[in-house]
């Protein structure tokens, strides 16, 4: 994909460092895919804020700019004060320059994973989150053998089986945009290519070396919403819905949505996507990052320093 030029005059260098680090953060997440197919949805949450949290030392380059990641995960408490979240993680852009804050950007980001054809997906339940860590050793006498051979596959035609059109999570998301206009992404997480079949047990660990033809994708509430709302209630939309869903999108027609690393330093940090904010957003702010039991589940916080003597654009 070509490399579009950012409209704030961030060097070029900073941006490619950029993409970098959720380039990598795909490949972390497909290898993890490939690893453990049946692995919960939150669980790719807690990877991609682990891997983020190993930039949170300042990183500074040749020309004085200045990075650093700051991460935040508090899990889903949608399951004990029966709501719906918003968004699994918020991502909090902040610039600085002069010891003083410049500009500010906020995206949301409601990730969903692909779930396989054949094979059953670890889902968390209420009980779980209630029984904590016990869950682990609350064990049948009777256990089933791990040398069962178990089937994954994935395809086009396989679905995100927690985005549902109609239920609460959907209605929850379109009431909160209406209310505070804040952009609201799904992050879908996807091996890293289709069709796939993985079988269980592992015979050996799988690598992710190079950067997945599909992997971790990104796409706008807008286009998702309309395909949920062309179809009857209950409706969960396939991998092939998302192929041309950015068909005609100002920012790039990508086949199944934007790539991550993508997204995040040509689009958010380019300020192509997300919202910039200041203190007349306080409000709508304090109710998603500010409340222990606000419809969010993680924080991402990019801080970056910006030197004196430059300009910063549109």
């Amino acid at each position: 994909m070509a490399k579009r030029r950012n409209g704030m005059n961030i060097p070029p260098a900073i941006v490619d460092w950029f993409r970098e680090v959720f380039a990598a953060a795909n490949r972390r997440l497909s290898e993890k895919l490939l690893n453990v197919p049946n692995i919960p949805e939150t669980s790719l949450d807690t990877t991609l804020v682990e891997h983020l949290s190993g930039y949170a030392a300042p990183h500074r380059f040749p020309s004085n700019w200045v990075i650093r990641f700051d991460t935040h995960y508090i899990g889903g408490l949608r399951h004990f004060y029966d709501q719906w979240e918003i968004a699994d993680i918020g991502v909090l852009i902040f610039f600085q320059q002069s010891g003083r804050l410049v500009r500010r950007k906020v995206a949301l980001l409601q990730s969903k994973r692909l779930y396989p054809a054949t094979g059953e997906v670890e889902v968390l339940e209420r009980y779980d989150y209630m029984i904590g860590m016990a869950r682990l050793g609350d064990r049948d006498s009777n256990a089933p053998s791990m040398l069962a051979t178990r089937r994954f596959g994935f395809d086009e035609v396989c679905r995100y089986g927690a985005l549902v059109s109609g239920d609460k999570q959907h209605r929850a998301i379109a009431a909160h945009i209406d209310q505070h206009k804040i952009p609201v992404f799904y992050l879908l997480y996807n091996p890293p290519l289709v069709p796939l079949i993985i079988e269980l047990p592992l015979l050996s660990d799988a690598v992710q070396q190079d950067d997945p033809t599909l992997g971790a994708r990104v796409i706008p509430v807008a286009p998702m919403f309309a395909v949920l709302e062309a179809a009857s209630a209950g409706y969960k939309p396939s991998l092939a819905d998302t192929r041309d869903l950015l068909v005609g999108h100002p920012n790039g027609p990508d086949s199944f949505g934007w790539r991550l690393e993508h997204f995040m330093a040509d689009l958010l940090l380019g300020c192509r996507e997300g919202r910039r904010f200041d203190n007349t957003d306080h409000r709508a702010l304090e109710a998603l990052f500010y409340r222990r039991s606000g419809p969010i589940s993680a924080t991402i916080a990019v801080t970056i320093e910006v030197p004196d003597d430059v300009e910063l654009g549109d």
